[in-house]
């Protein structure tokens, strides 16, 4: 009896999500598409007509991810020649600004989704997982978790990303030692810059709103200026369409973490940009050198 492969992807409504659960459907893999917008979208459209199962998801409600695992269960017991393969975890959410100037409300939202989602998917998913690995299949079950480059270096203004994207990276490590010994195996993809294909900013307005309510008087008179300035800047990066993510670097190389037998620890996508800022930002420099290569990298107004 052949084997048909089924993953299920987190955070597909646009972007890397999309762009991924669209190339994974297409490469034949049974393909579980969790939606945050809803399955009554063109995004969810077409991904139907690739023949991907679009489903609701909110990684950061448990009964949600319940759902979604239990919709996987019964793909899989309808389908005796399915076998669960991978868990991709992509949901993620970015608000730009400095940690001070950020309420409680985004700083929560950031840490639930970026971290909490990735690990409730995990936990829901897990003895699946590790009993379809013990089974031994050609390619190793996995736990695709996708980070970012904040999360192997700290940025001015992405505080709280960077730190729920290091904690996945530290997790997801954890995770590869606890389960080595089992067969499955825990990634981390870090797939580079793609902000302007994706809807990362497109709540960047009311997020640099809240922002400002948030502050006392003081505050406002010290960062009020600032704040408006970054954040009339990041507006511009309007929403793209679901589709808008095409970087076929970053797609081959997911394909890789995807497919490939033994898939290593980290897999990183970087442009020659990237390339350029991060290796400097390795180098010993002094504290006033480091802060000039960031200034350059981000590009940010000047205030």
């Amino acid at each position: 009896m052949s084997i048909t492969r089924v993953v299920a992807i987190t955070g597909c409504d646009s972007g890397l999500g999309w762009a991924i659960a669209a190339r994974s459907a297409r490469e034949g893999l049974v393909t579980v598409a969790g939606m945050y917008q809803g399955v009554n979208t063109q995004a969810a459209d077409s991904l139907r007509k690739l023949y991907a199962h679009p489903f609701p998801l909110d990684v950061r409600d448990p009964e949600s991810v319940a759902g979604f695992r239990d919709y996987v269960k019964c793909l899989l017991k309808d389908n005796p020649n399915y076998k669960l393969h991978a868990i991709v975890n992509n949901a993620g959410v970015m608000t730009i600004g400095n940690y001070e100037w950020q309420p409680p409300s985004i700083i929560e939202n950031t840490i639930n989704v970026n971290l909490l989602g990735a690990m409730r998917v995990v936990t829901a998913f897990m003895p699946d997982l590790r009993k379809t690995a013990l089974e031994k299949p050609i390619s190793k079950t996995r736990i695709i978790n996708v980070s970012s480059h904040c999360g192997l270096q700290p940025l001015p203004g992405f505080g709280v990303y960077s730190a729920s994207k290091a904690g996945l990276l530290a997790w997801t490590r954890a995770l590869r030692h606890e389960h080595r010994e089992h067969g499955l195996s825990v990634v981390a993809f870090v797939p580079g810059g793609f902000v302007a294909s994706s809807n990362l900013l497109s709540h960047q307005g009311t997020s640099g709103d809240a922002m400002l309510d948030h502050l006392n008087e003081e505050q406002k008179a010290f960062y009020g200026k600032k704040i408006t300035t970054l954040n009339n800047y990041l507006k511009q990066a309007h929403s793209a369409r679901f589709d808008s993510m095409r970087d076929e670097n970053i797609l081959e190389t997911f394909m890789e973490v995807l497919l490939k037998d033994n898939p290593r620890e980290l897999y990183k996508v970087e442009s020659w940009r990237y390339m350029f800022y991060y290796n400097l930002m390795k180098l010993p420099l002094p504290e006033w050198g480091l802060a000039w290569v960031i200034k350059k990298f981000l590009s940010f107004p000047d205030v």
